[in-house]
């Protein structure tokens, strides 16, 4: 039904198998079908391809939500919109498109793909921000599993402010946590907190566990990059 992502799937997998070495665990958290969110974390421009890598390995199709700028990118855009991927229209009134749009796939019993913070992280440290309200709406309409997850070494790659490496044979960790059905009224302020504050929690639990196997070997930061640039 989608020959773009067919396409790609079976070039990017493997071309990622090849390039990096992988530490990939909880895979067994992936449902083999049925709906699930994946909350993962975001430090570094590659991580949706290292989620992506763990999602497709646990054998199933992952949809991302995906900024504007990125499905208008001339480069890139046609991929993204060819593999189905959600356009996010971050702070527009069609903003809230996205996550109908993401309840509709699960619906449909997919596995979507979210960053709960919206953003790289700007800490020097590339601990999880906060979660934005989207991802606990959603958990919370759609009562289907939450899986935390932890990604590590995508910022040796593929940074944000820092150069990039693409160096051969560079170690990646992706650990998916023990999935959560959270509960609660999708329309309440203290609920969306409380499931956030829950999700963020979890995620950066993994990523302590996963820290230790891969050290920061980020390059000096480009010149005059600001630190939230």
């Amino acid at each position: 039904m989608e020959p773009v992502y067919t396409v790609t799937r079976w070039v990017v997998i493997p071309s990622l198998r090849a390039w990096f070495r992988w530490h990939i665990e909880g895979l067994e958290h992936i449902p083999a079908q049925g709906p699930a969110i994946v909350a993962t974390n975001h430090i570094a421009y590659l991580d949706p391809l290292a989620v992506a890598y763990g999602v497709v390995r646990a054998g199933r199709r992952p949809r991302f939500l995906a900024k504007s700028e990125l499905m208008n990118d001339p480069k890139i855009g046609w991929i993204l919109r060819g593999c189905g991927q959600i356009e996010v229209q971050r702070g527009t009134r069609n903003a809230a498109q996205a996550l109908q749009h993401a309840f509709e796939a699960l619906q449909r019993g997919e596995v979507v793909c979210i960053f709960p913070e919206g953003t790289v992280t700007p800490d020097p440290d590339l601990r999880p921000m906060p979660s934005k309200t989207g991802t606990p709406r959603l958990a919370l309409r759609s009562e289907v599993p939450v899986i935390p997850c932890g990604v590590w070494g995508t910022a040796n790659v593929w940074p944000k402010n820092f150069r990039s490496n693409w160096k051969f044979n560079q170690e990646l960790a992706v650990r998916f946590g023990e999935p959560v059905v959270y509960r609660g009224d999708p329309d309440r302020a203290e609920d969306w907190a409380s499931t956030g504050d829950d999700i963020t929690n979890r995620i950066a639990e993994l990523v302590a566990s996963v820290k230790p196997l891969i050290p920061d070997r980020r390059r000096p930061r480009k010149t005059g990059a600001g630190s939230n640039a």
